[in-house]
């Protein structure tokens, strides 16, 4: 199967904020109530940048499962001395990217400043929540008898 070459457009605006899902445990904290930085952190396989969505809905869409998710304002992001960019992905409607980030498996440097940055964006970022999203509805919940 061929990869669909992602066309980004213009970085969001500023006023605008974007979610980040928690496909796994590890990327929240929840007694504290934090996000970790590993949810922030770029593997090669993601080679356009990192995944966000427009709206919590689309944060999680494709995920089987998720541990939730936290939110994140666009225009400090753009304001970080680094040149992260958040840009729509004009093939997905919802989907967004934040590009220029450093590898975290990549070079040392790459990986130290991945860690900088990641550092940044949770101080950025807020939980919304912990839990799946969206909520089951009651019809979809396991039965108790």
């Amino acid at each position: 199967m061929a990869t669909q070459v992602v066309n980004l457009g213009e970085p969001l605006n500023n006023d605008s904020f974007v979610f980040r899902a928690f496909p796994v445990e590890g990327y929240r904290h929840r007694k504290k109530n934090k996000v970790r930085r590993k949810a922030f952190y770029r593997t090669q396989e993601h080679t356009d940048g990192l995944s966000v969505g427009t709206t919590p809905a689309h944060a999680v869409a494709g995920l089987v499962t998720n541990c939730g998710y936290c939110e994140l304002p666009v225009g400090p992001v753009h304001e970080l001395p680094h040149n992260l960019r958040v840009c729509p992905d004009m093939n997905e409607e919802g989907h967004a990217l934040i590009t220029n980030l450093p590898f975290f498996d990549g070079t040392d440097e790459e990986r130290g400043l991945a860690e900088v940055i990641a550092g940044k964006l949770v101080r950025i970022a807020t939980i919304v929540t912990c839990d799946f999203f969206p909520p089951r509805p009651p019809s979809d919940l396991p039965s108790t008898h």
